[in-house]
């Protein structure tokens, strides 16, 4: 199975972590299912093979060719259906909403199929990866697809892209109180702007940055107790950090860590 990232530069680097492509060596080759962890971005996948299948609340479901993963508050498990061939625009948490008018909050938890949000372009521009016969040749017309969308529906949000920064870099552990006197917004803004531009509130937003933080650093951690990690995590206590734990994952930390195939995204 090939993997490649690129990193978009200019102006889309602003909104994008990453673009990034999965497509089988073969016909045999297949995708495992696997979990998927809760996350604070929107994803758009592009699928020029056969759409993948995700599984939710014990639901088999296919993705559409052209879709939109909203952030989660809960994992969710994938798989591929047959051939392998997509390529993904991993957004930055105050990126995706610059790229389309639906609100995020709608499809929270869930898809949204890409005709809804573009209507023909999204049909035009996967239509285009299936005749393109490189990467390369993909990546640009992807890029120039988010370039269009990007002059189309970006927003004036200068103050609600900042609360999702700083919250973001605080790796969720600044207080609410704190991100509306960096930005001058009160708590009922902050919050209606999260909601429909984010996906979430403010406060679900700060847990999922903190629950990924200590995902992705318990191998920095070994040796230290689960109330020693707690603490210096935000987490009130062992039984807080536990809970929170059980809530997003499914899982406690024990058992989650004893799993294969759990991916993370970067917030």
């Amino acid at each position: 199975m090939q993997y490649h990232e690129y990193q978009p530069k200019g102006l889309l680097g602003e909104y994008v972590q990453t673009i990034w492509a999965i497509e089988s060596e073969n016909e045999e080759e297949t995708y495992p299912r696997s979990l998927i962890m809760p996350d604070g971005i929107v994803e758009i996948i592009f699928h020029y093979a056969d759409p993948f299948l995700y599984y939710k609340d014990n639901k088999r479901m296919l993705l559409a060719e052209n879709a939109a993963v909203s952030m989660m508050t809960k994992h969710i498990q994938i798989e591929s259906s047959a051939r392998i061939g997509f390529i993904a625009v991993r957004f930055f948490p105050w990126g995706a909403y610059h790229f389309f008018d639906i609100p995020i909050s709608t499809f929270l938890d869930d898809t949204i199929n890409g005709e809804r949000l573009w209507a023909n372009s999204s049909k035009k521009i996967i239509a285009d990866l299936k005749s393109a016969d490189n990467r390369e040749k993909r990546y640009e017309l992807v890029e120039e697809f988010l370039l269009t969308k990007l002059k189309e529906h970006k927003k004036s949000e200068t103050k609600t892209d900042e609360a999702v920064k700083l919250i973001r870099h605080s790796k969720g552990n600044l207080s609410i109180e704190d991100v509306c006197d960096k930005t001058g917004l009160n708590k009922k803004q902050l919050e209606r702007k999260f909601v429909k531009l984010v996906g979430a509130t403010p406060k679900i937003f700060s847990r999922i940055c903190r629950f990924l933080h200590i995902c992705r650093h318990l191998d920095e951690q070994k040796g230290k107790s689960l109330t020693q990690l707690a603490y210096e995590c935000g987490y009130y206590d062992q039984s807080h950090f536990i809970n929170e734990f059980k809530a997003f994952s499914g899982f406690t930390p024990k058992d989650f860590f004893e799993k294969e195939h759990i991916w993370f995204t970067h917030v």
